[in-house]
């Protein structure tokens, strides 16, 4: 039994046809991949490792400061809602306080100074509080004009990482 051989010209073609594949192949595959900050897709030229960097850094750095700016929010919240349910009080024990005794009326007195020195603190952390904000706003401005939706190569993100 004779099994028929392909012709030498048609084994070639297929070889070299395969070796064509993969050498436009091998490129796809080690393209860098890429990625981009902000929600849309990346334009624009690729931002350098030492940009990338510089990004990096300001969007941990803002993160960690709209953490702080929101505890401080969340407290001053509170302590304003106190001041509300304190100066209910107040009115409260100021209708029935005996005005004939001088030790309620100095109690009561106290107790509105003490409210009133909290709310003089309170009032002078709000403008430092809205400046820290401000600030944060301009840096994310910053952040926005020389980072968002700028695209980077992914291998360089994981070089910063690892420190190099």
């Amino acid at each position: 039994m004779h099994t028929q051989t392909p012709p030498r010209s048609l084994l070639h073609a297929s070889i070299a046809g395969a070796l064509l594949a993969a050498a436009f192949a091998a490129p796809a595959a080690d393209k860098p991949r890429e990625a981009s900050f902000g929600k849309g897709k990346g334009s624009g030229s690729y931002l350098t490792r030492d940009q990338l960097r510089n990004c990096l850094s300001q969007q941990a750095r803002l993160a960690s400061r709209d953490e702080e700016m929101l505890k401080e929010q969340t407290a001053l919240t509170s302590a304003k809602a106190d001041f509300a349910r304190s100066g209910a009080e107040l009115k409260e024990q100021l209708a029935a306080l005996d005005r004939t005794d001088p030790e309620a009326v100095n109690a009561y007195n106290e107790r509105a100074a003490a409210r009133d020195k909290g709310i003089d603190a309170y009032e002078a952390r709000v403008p430092g509080f809205n400046e820290r904000v401000e600030a944060i706003k301009t840096e994310r401005e910053s952040f926005g004009k020389g980072c968002d939706n700028r695209r980077y190569f992914e291998e360089d993100e994981i070089a910063i990482r690892k420190g190099k």
